[in-house]
């Protein structure tokens, strides 16, 4: 069994919190009466967008590693297989949860009806993680392939071709509202972070502290900066190929890396619990949301405002992490969560 990590845990369990407060804002904007609440609450969101990048890294970190063991066996049984599982169960579930307690015209047909949702999409928004996991762990024995035979010099270059094509050039087309002419073959931004937590890693690619902090810094401000001043560049914010996403990425994840050796007690302990339970946590938290700004039609922002909306993230979070804890105690929902 592989020694296991510390700053992977770390690292994991912000990302967690992250996307609960992400998620929770982001659901508590559509309360907004005027663009300071809009813009205020989409503050917060865009600055915790900082996380799924950072859950991609890690599993690059990991997976691109070929002192790891990664056989196909291993790949389809348990990576490819957790996520299937994942996205026919909580497919099935989000799909009779919104025919009973939403649309309230459930029937036979709601069953079948969620396994189109699973092939064509349009179900739950948070679910195309799933999809984006399933095509990486596609992909990861030829990622894996780069890896096993590239030099430090090698990983830094694809590394760099990544960020200025998927995330300097992208960004460029956005802002000229023009695209430029030169692309490389690949549409997609996430295996970037993949390769870039890989070489973060492996110090193939390294920051001192300051710069990663810098980098945090620097990303946050302007994306809050962005999103504040209602700029006319929205788009940029709207995937996670914004280059000031990536630098916040990059640096949360030395910053966690460079303090690795700082043990601290009783939080290390509930970043184990929560990287234990993160993946359960993505999936069932949304349920607590949906139940609070959907079922109930609960506004935060005329009850307490961001206060309020901060509380239902801590509770929906520590709710979902206690459901997963439970439900890990099942044979099967291990595969699953």
């Amino acid at each position: 069994m592989s020694k296991r990590v510390v700053y992977y845990s770390r690292i994991k369990a912000l990302a967690c919190i992250a996307v609960v407060l992400l998620h929770t804002f982001y659901a508590a904007a559509a309360f907004a009466k005027t663009p300071e609440q809009l813009n205020s609450t989409l503050a917060v969101r865009n600055a915790m967008s900082w996380a799924v990048p950072c859950f991609v890294m890690v599993t690059g970190a990991l997976l691109l590693d070929n002192t790891r063991e990664l056989t196909y066996k291993k790949l389809f049984s348990r990576h490819i297989a957790k996520m299937v599982f994942a996205l026919v169960i909580f497919t099935l579930l989000f799909t009779c949860f919104d025919a009973v307690f939403v649309t309230k015209n459930f029937s036979f047909s709601t069953i079948t009806k969620s396994f189109e949702i699973m092939v064509y999409g349009g179900g739950w928004k948070h679910v195309w993680y799933l999809y984006l996991m399933i095509a990486l762990y596609l992909l990861m024995p030829a990622y894996r392939l780069v890896t096993k035979s590239a030099k430090q010099k090698d990983i830094i270059y694809l590394v760099t071709l990544y960020t200025v094509f998927l995330c300097v050039l992208s960004n460029v087309d956005i802002i000229r509202q023009r695209s430029v002419a030169f692309y490389i073959c690949t549409a997609s931004v996430y295996p970037l972070y993949l390769f870039l937590g890989y070489a973060l890693s492996k110090k193939m690619l390294a920051f001192n502290s300051i710069a990663a902090a810098v980098m945090l810094v620097l990303g946050a401000a302007l994306t809050i900066y962005m999103t504040l001043m209602d700029t006319k560049y929205p788009q940029l914010l709207e995937n996670y190929s914004f280059l000031a996403y990536a630098s916040m990425a990059a640096g949360v994840f030395t910053l966690m890396q460079r303090f690795e050796d700082k043990r601290l007690g009783i939080i290390d302990k509930i970043a184990a619990e929560l990287e234990k339970c993160s993946f359960g946590i993505y999936l069932i938290h949304m349920i607590f949301l949906k139940v609070i700004f959907v079922v109930l039609k609960f506004n935060p922002l005329t009850n307490g405002g961001a206060v309020t909306v901060l509380g239902i993230s801590i509770a929906a979070l520590v709710c979902s992490y206690i459901i997963t804890r439970l439900l890990k105690l099942l044979p099967f929902a291990d595969r699953v969560l």
